[in-house]
């Protein structure tokens, strides 16, 4: 691979970086997901930075050619990723579901109060 590319592709990935840690402060992602992705990064610019490293690597690891290995290891990090955020989904969907029904019991004990004092709802249209 030529200098001049690989000083490109270091260069994207330090921008890559740049965006990740920007999307942290923003508070977009979460600490977790910003070691992941800085782990990516550093193992791109490693394996930029030393030649044939991926070859040897998928030589050893009984692949025929390198490309395969890359591809092997994108779609197991992806599955990866898909079942961390299923899981999550779920988590956050129990998480609501309990707030629904912890909302609809203080609307209700709310409601039998202003029964018991017979106070006026607050002009709100009763559902």
């Amino acid at each position: 691979m030529q200098n001049t590319l690989k000083i490109a592709l270091i260069i994207i990935i330090l921008i890559y970086i740049f965006f990740i840690i920007k999307s942290v402060k923003r508070k977009n992602m979460r600490i977790n997901y910003l070691i992941f992705w800085s782990i990516t990064a550093v193992i791109l610019i490693i394996s930029l930075l030393i030649p044939n490293l991926v070859e040897y690597i998928s030589c050893k690891l009984g692949f025929e050619m390198p490309i395969n290995m890359i591809f092997s290891l994108a779609i197991f990090i992806i599955l990866y990723l898909i079942f961390n955020l299923t899981s999550q989904i779920s988590n956050l969907e129990r998480k609501n579901t309990a707030l629904v029904q912890e909302v609809s019991i203080l609307k209700k004990k709310i409601q039998d109060l202003e029964k018991l004092y017979n106070i006026d709802g607050g002009g709100e249209n009763e559902k």
